[in-house]
């Protein structure tokens, strides 16, 4: 005999989804609580800590979908979907949603967070921080350690986002946005908005400043600059641009950059290339679609020619 499943209880619309999403993922297997618990213990998954078993009991699965003590443990849904044969994904953006609800009708944040493309301080950025905190789930400080694979301390985690300490370094930023789980273009919108917040704060512009990303050419050449600036936005903004240079202009510039007097980081360079690479590929394709198209119009009258 199964255990018998008693109505969701009344709670959050978020929990509430949660609870029903999982409630019908196990009819749709054709499985009481008893057999899913015994599954939890061969389930796996990425995230999960190596050497921990997903085992729950069928009473800890039951609790996750009642909705009455509020929302059950990431581990506990997760192998609950697991063990119905379930998308472990939507398990997880649910139980995000369901936390995060929680975590504002528990402590409302004063303001409304900005977008990260748009925070300016770093007022912005803690409140930025918080929220990105809430929609990843609100995850212990530390299971955010052991996300970042021990270089954030659990401690500073939570000074960090109870204001209780200095501003956060940049590299804490970025690896504190990974640990919630963004990628790729997600962390440099981070580390911009430390950068925008640190202008701010300093007064300093002169990361903004044109400088020559290299010289080519022999006699009178090209210089190659790397404009970045901002939108009234706030977004970064790259641009090259090429000025033609006489030839002792040009010594002078080569030699400044050989000195080391006119140097970009390696970030700057790598945008440069990239988007030079960008524009090559561009004008190849338009020189190969314009020599692809002469030939053709000018054989046109020759095979009409021999065909008649």
């Amino acid at each position: 005999m199964g255990r018998r499943e008693n109505p969701i209880a009344p709670c959050d619309k978020a929990l509430h989804a949660l609870a029903q999403w999982l409630r019908d993922r196990r009819e749709e297997a054709g499985l009481n609580y008893t057999q899913p618990a015994r599954r939890t213990e061969r389930v796996r998954w990425i995230s999960l800590p190596q050497g921990e078993s997903a085992k729950c009991s069928a009473d800890t699965l039951l609790r996750a979908a009642s909705g009455a003590r509020g929302v059950p443990r990431r581990k506990a849904v997760l192998a609950y979907a697991a063990a119905c044969g379930a998308n472990l994904a939507e398990a997880d953006r649910l139980w995000k949603q369901a936390r995060y609800r929680q975590a504002q009708e528990a402590e409302p944040l004063k303001e409304k967070p900005k977008h990260i493309t748009y925070v300016r301080d770093f007022a912005d950025l803690h409140l930025a921080m918080v929220e990105l905190y809430r929609t990843s789930g609100c995850r212990s400080c530390q299971e955010l350690e052991d996300l970042s694979g021990q270089r954030l301390k659990h401690s500073t985690i939570w000074r960090v986002l109870n204001e209780q300490t200095g501003r956060p370094s940049r590299s804490f930023v970025v690896e504190f946005a990974q640990a919630c789980g963004l990628r790729g273009i997600g962390l440099r919108d981070w580390a911009q908005a430390w950068d925008r917040a640190e202008e701010r704060r300093t007064g300093d512009t002169s990361r903004n400043r044109r400088g020559p990303v290299f010289v080519s050419g022999r006699g009178a050449g090209n210089e190659v600059y790397l404009d970045r600036g901002r939108h009234p936005g706030g977004q970064e903004v790259w641009k090259l641009q090429t000025k033609a240079v006489p030839e002792t202009v040009l010594e002078q510039r080569m030699e400044e950059i050989v000195l080391g007097h006119r140097v970009l980081s390696p970030a700057d360079l790598a945008a440069a290339r990239s988007i030079m690479n960008t524009q090559r590929t561009a004008r190849a394709l338009s020189r190969k679609r314009a020599s692809g198209a002469a030939p053709k119009s000018q054989g046109e009258p020759q095979r009409r020619a021999r065909a008649a």
